[in-house]
């Protein structure tokens, strides 16, 4: 195991069809978070700094984690294969990372918004940098708010 790479995240990805909703939860190993880290955007002549959470995930070294998928792929899964894989999309704006081992699933039972008060560093993925075809150092760099 690398030093670096010793968090666990869970990794609640959105997996949805016509009327039908679904949360699919996968428990990757081999993770570096870091927090509270500022991003500082510029839009319009004006400067805003925001609090988010930076996530690399290890490829390099097998944890085993379940297959990931990119999220174009991902998307087209029918929604009883969604548990088979994990994936971490920006573009839909519903994936969620929480740090740690978490247990609970997200159903009518327990909902997203739960979720996140119960977790103190539960946050949507609004970015991610996929470098697994780097010779070494094959990572994916993700961003949550």
């Amino acid at each position: 195991m690398n030093v670096l790479f010793t968090d666990v995240m869970t990794v609640y990805n959105y997996c949805g069809s016509g009327d039908t909703e679904r949360w699919s939860r996968s428990v990757i190993h081999g993770v570096q978070w870091s927090h509270n880290k500022t991003e500082v955007t510029v839009s319009g002549g004006v400067q805003t700094e925001a609090k988010v959470e930076k996530i690399t995930v290890d490829f390099q070294r097998n944890y085993g984690n379940k297959p990931y998928l990119p999220p174009d792929e991902y998307r087209k899964l029918p929604p009883e294969q969604c548990g088979e894989f994990w994936t971490l999309d920006a573009k839909s704006g519903q994936d969620v990372i929480v740090l740690g081992e978490i247990a609970q699933e997200i159903g009518r039972e327990y909902r997203l918004s739960a979720l996140k008060k119960d977790f103190q560093y539960a946050v949507t993925v609004t970015a991610v940098s996929d470098n697994r075809n780097r010779m070494r150092l094959k990572n994916i760099k993700v961003v949550g708010k």
